[in-house]
């Protein structure tokens, strides 16, 4: 099964604050649970040093590109 990059709109975020607390979450290497099915996420580039900007939800094969999610929060919540 391919992987897909997760879109915002399928996130189901009701404000920018919830979307933006997602993220920062993910940027501090926290436990997340995917919005989608509720797993645990793991980071997608375990081997490469001080990056945390990528994660993956093993479950329904989904990533989290932070920095698009990021500018789609920009583009489509504005505050």
């Amino acid at each position: 099964m391919a992987v897909e990059r997760a879109i915002l709109n399928e996130l189901g975020f009701k404000t920018r604050n919830e979307a933006l607390d997602f993220l920062k979450r993910l940027w501090r290497q926290e436990i997340a649970r995917c919005p989608i099915c509720g797993s645990d996420l793991e980071l997608l580039h375990t081997k490469a040093k001080k990056n945390n900007c990528d994660w993956q939800c093993r479950n329904c094969n989904k990533t989290y590109k932070t920095i698009y999610l990021l500018d789609e929060i920009n583009a489509h919540m504005p505050e």
